[in-house]
């Protein structure tokens, strides 16, 4: 390429200099590799450095290709001088590893950003995201617009630990992607999108005696062997109890009798009553206590050892309680019963006891 001064003249006093730039009479190769080929280049002319009013600021370059994307599926860039300056565009993962029906979780992956960048992030139940757009608003729930204080860094944003978006509809896709920025200038792209689903709201629930089949749906029936005078016995089958639930406040298991004592109908005069305390010091008595537990509470007064049961009376009581969501929540729950001395002998003391489930949705 030559450089060419001509035409030097003087008109009042004034000198003009035209220069030009004139090609080579054969054009040269592009610059390139074996993996990469430079297409043009050319001079800027000149632009402006930080422009601005007291709410905008403009900063910019003229002669160059701007706003023009070369892209692939995968790939974007950008020319000009601006570009580089933007933040390194972030990845985001999206996962709902808790079963929940109305949160998803989401990481950020900084891609090497500094510490100080802040991130928005834009989720849309579309995949392309070509409607239905909102954007984490910086109290995890969703907004349909995107405000200053909405970019966060990745420290707040719940670093490697990430965030819940919070607020969603149940058993519905959502997709996420993220933008940085790291001061004026510097904001990039979004980057590739995450998806995951909400679940249902759930609730599983199911009583069974150890007697039967030992699985739920099997047998619901719980036996005394022979109930003795002044003695503490037994049930000879416990009640087991399967509770499942994804409510984000857990649930309660209940549980209340039709009697409120062992009647028997030869001397329905003669119940054995049940109460609250220690069988061993009482004359008499008919109760319940938690054997065993997991994934839930034991709610008093059911929740005693030995001889010392719960009350089972036709007032309905919380059993069993969890204040999150449960998995795989189990129980055992043993009967005792101690007739008095004075207790009619029969064969037919019997009672209904009735266990009902409620999630905190």
């Amino acid at each position: 390429m030559a450089l060419y001064m001509r035409g030097l003249k003087r008109f009042s006093g004034l000198v003009s200099v035209l220069i030009a730039l004139l090609a080579p009479s054969a054009l040269a190769a592009q610059p390139a590799t074996t993996n990469y080929q430079l297409n043009s280049y050319g001079f800027g002319s000149g632009g402006t450095a930080n422009s601005g009013t007291s709410n905008y600021s403009l900063e910019g370059i003229t002669g160059e290709v701007g706003g023009q994307n070369t892209s692939t599926t995968n790939f974007t860039a950008k020319p000009g001088f601006v570009e580089t300056q933007q933040a390194n565009v972030p990845k985001i993962t999206l996962t709902n590893p808790s079963n929940n029906y109305d949160k998803l979780k989401f990481v950020i992956d900084q891609q090497n950003n500094p510490t100080d960048t802040k991130y928005a992030l834009q989720v849309s139940t579309t995949s392309n995201f070509s409607s239905n757009i909102t954007y984490v608003k910086s109290d995890l729930t969703l907004g349909a617009s995107l405000a200053t204080a909405d970019y966060q860094t990745y420290t707040v944003w719940g670093g490697a630990s990430g965030g819940n978006i919070i607020g969603l509809a149940s058993n519905t896709t959502y997709y996420i992607r993220a933008k940085a920025t790291q001061g004026q200038f510097t904001e990039s792209g979004y980057g590739p999108s995450s998806s995951a689903t909400t679940a249902g709201q759930q609730i599983t629930f199911c009583t069974y005696s150890s007697g039967g089949s030992g699985v739920c749906g099997g047998s619901n029936a719980v036996s005394f062997p022979n109930l003795l005078a002044n003695t503490v016995t037994n049930s000879s089958q416990n009640i087991n109890v399967t509770f499942d639930t994804n409510a984000n406040s857990g649930g309660n298991v209940y549980i209340y009798s039709s009697n409120g004592a062992l009647k028997s109908t030869s001397f329905p005069g003669s119940p054995i009553t049940s109460a609250s305390g220690n069988l061993s010091s009482a004359s008499q008595g008919y109760g319940a206590q938690i054997a065993s537990v997991s994934q839930l509470t034991k709610m008093p007064p059911y929740d005693q050892g030995g001889n010392t049961v719960g009350i089972l009376s036709t007032n309905v009581n919380t059993i069993l309680t969890s204040s999150v969501p449960v998995a795989a929540g189990t129980a055992t729950i043993q009967l005792q019963a101690k007739p008095s001395q004075t207790s009619p002998s029969a064969a037919d003391y019997a009672d209904i006891l009735t266990l009902i489930a409620a999630a905190s949705f």
